[in-house]
């Protein structure tokens, strides 16, 4: 089968204090200091086999993530961008939809030809966090496309107990290709809905939404505010395709953060109320932190969502005094997010079809991740 496959150079940093694992498996946690020259190539290899617990499902179309750019990216030195976890070399991909064509002997939740998408994290179930319920923080964890084979390829094998069904899109999307496209834009969505309503508390509708950073993931996000209830959905982005994408999804409130003052354009919209929740998205943080903080509305959420290459100054009275909270939120593991999402787009609340905005073939993959480098498509998606 055809595949897109990361490798680099294991060449840990001095400063980088490496642990026994990652010494013993070359699984880097923070592959910003270790993982050195990436590379990328369209290559052959053997159809996976799908273990006891796993389903094999044929990919239809794969979404190209910022973490899959980062990757590819380098500093100076030419050390990956991405700062997390990682182990190589490896299929990448982890946003996607496909068809299943085979299950394990103890896999009996799915059967041939069923249109599926997966969760990222493959999660134990028996470490102190999966007892606590906090499956998305697994202490063995497993992620598709950063540690096991993603999909980025013509077939990915995936634990039953991460994947899950789309067949009810169909009442939404009657065509079978728009249905496989819109099932890849699922993970994407998640992602917010995770932060807004997994890890933060006391969001409700009616509130007013801002989000700092209008990529893949702010839009995806954007979208859940509004079939959420959002009262205003407010959006910051420098990049003029990307907020004429955010305008094509129907937001009338996207504005260049340099060209208007954000704090003076969240107070006129929301009539000096300020912002309800705020969603970081851009990890541009030392210029979003001092908006945020100087539009909070009392009892405002603050939902950091970004993975940012440095932290912010934080003005800690301003929070104290508005009663606000900041909540980190990674992945989308658990509280049935997925199930929940998937919900949400077959009733027709959450389109993301309009937001994908390239396509290209798997024999051409690379090309597509040199694309979403370049930060102006909303969704960048490979057909296998």
């Amino acid at each position: 089968m055809r595949a897109l496959v990361l490798d680099a150079e294991w060449n840990p940093k001095a400063s980088y204090e490496l642990s026994e694992d990652e010494r013993e498996r070359h699984r880097a946690m923070n592959s910003a200091s270790v993982w050195q020259n990436p590379e990328l190539r369209v290559e052959e290899r053997e159809r996976p086999e799908p273990d006891e617990d796993e389903v094999l499902v044929r990919v239809k179309y794969a979404g190209i993530c910022g973490s899959d750019a980062a990757m590819t990216e380098t500093d100076d030195d030419g050390y990956m961008h991405y700062s997390a976890y990682t182990q190589l070399p490896n299929v990448i991909g982890h946003e996607f939809s496909g068809e299943v064509v085979e299950t394990g002997d103890d896999a009996d939740l799915f059967e041939a030809g069923d249109p599926v998408t997966a969760e990222v994290t493959d999660y134990c179930g028996r470490c102190q966090m999966c007892r606590q319920g906090f499956h998305g923080h697994c202490e063995n964890f497993e992620q598709l496309g950063f540690t096991l084979d993603g999909a980025f390829a013509e077939y990915v094998t995936v634990p039953e107990k991460i994947l899950w069904g789309v067949s009810e899109l169909s009442e939404q999307y009657e065509d079978e290709d728009e249905l496989y496209r819109a099932a890849a834009t699922i993970e994407p969505s998640t992602i917010s809905f995770y932060g807004l309503f997994g890890r933060a508390e006391g969001i409700w509708p009616g509130d007013y939404h801002v989000y700092h950073g209008v990529g893949p993931i702010g839009l995806t996000g954007m979208n859940v505010s509004r079939a959420a209830g959002a009262g205003k959905v407010i959006a910051f982005e420098p990049s003029d395709e990307r907020r004429a994408i955010a305008n094509e999804l129907g937001f009338d409130h996207v504005y260049n953060p340099i060209e208007t003052d954000p704090v003076e354009k969240v107070n006129e919209v929301t009539g000096g109320e300020g912002a309800d929740v705020h969603v970081e998205t851009s990890g541009a943080v030392g210029a979003t932190y001092p908006v945020i903080e100087d539009t909070l509305a009392e009892q405002a959420n603050v939902v950091h969502i970004s993975n940012a290459g440095s932290d912010p100054d934080i003005a800690l009275r301003k929070y104290q005094g508005n009663s606000a909270q900041i909540y980190g939120s990674e992945g989308h593991t658990g509280q049935q997010v997925y199930p929940r999402t998937i919900r949400l787009m077959a009733s027709g609340q959450l389109d993301n079809l309009p937001m994908i905005t390239s396509t290209y073939d798997l024999e051409n993959a690379d090309e597509a991740v040199a694309q979403a480098c370049k930060r102006v498509d909303g969704k960048v998606l490979i057909e296998v």
